[in-house]
């Protein structure tokens, strides 16, 4: 099984609700990992009505187990979702991943508190990328210049760029991703590019047939 850990310093990036649709684009064979103790994500998996992907709430402690548990179960790719914070949970799921993501809006703002996050991901000697979330459309010299800040503090960025779209929040209230209410919409081939940048980093293959998996409960 895989592992992708979404990380971030500072709140209102747009973590959860790129962790949500990742997870819902990457099939019924993904496990969606909630270490945030707002539990954002498993409150938006209260509102679907289908069974996959498995969302579940961990504390960091628990992660390890919950992964393990996944991977004899027959999941293909874990999604960690954590708190809006460099800290132990953040430090936690960088460990346990093999790639990380840094959601970050292009705005100086959010760019001046990815340098913590960058000391994180130094330490834990791991592989990460900024993804740029909720750019204007457009607004090329902006991510230009985003692009050169990040590089600066020694991060790679995403070649998926995901755009301020009105779909995301139309999703989030019915429990579902960009890719089910509009699978056609822009922000769906958005998704739907990062998902398969994804796999290819993680070397996954996108299995032409899938069973559904039955998770345990380890939180």
């Amino acid at each position: 099984m895989k592992t992708v850990a979404l990380i971030a310093q500072k709140g209102g990036v747009g973590k959860t609700t790129l962790a949500v649709n990742l997870a819902v684009a990457a099939g019924p064979t993904t496990a969606l990992f909630d270490l945030d103790p707002q539990e954002s994500a498993v409150i938006w998996s209260d509102r679907r009505q289908a069974e996959t992907p498995h969302v579940e709430f961990l504390t960091e402690r628990r992660l390890s187990d919950g992964l393990k548990a996944a991977g004899k179960q027959g999941f293909d790719l874990a999604v960690i979702d954590t708190p809006p914070a460099a800290g132990p949970q953040a430090l936690t799921a960088a460990e346990a991943a093999g790639l990380v993501l840094v959601p970050c809006r292009p705005s100086l703002v959010d760019l001046d508190a990815i340098r913590r996050t960058a000391q994180l991901i130094k330490s834990a000697g791991i592989k990460a990328y900024v993804v740029f979330n909720a750019a204007p459309p457009g607004a090329t010299t902006l991510l230009e210049d985003a692009r050169a800040i990040v590089e600066g503090t020694g991060m790679s960025v995403a070649p998926v760029i995901l755009r301020e779209r009105s779909a995301y929040r139309a999703a989030w209230p019915v429990g579902k991703g960009v890719t089910e209410t509009e699978p056609k919409g822009k922000a769906a081939g958005e998704i739907s590019d990062l998902k398969k940048w994804v796999f290819e980093q993680l070397q996954m293959c996108t299995p032409s047939k899938v069973q559904k998996k039955k998770a345990t409960t380890h939180g």
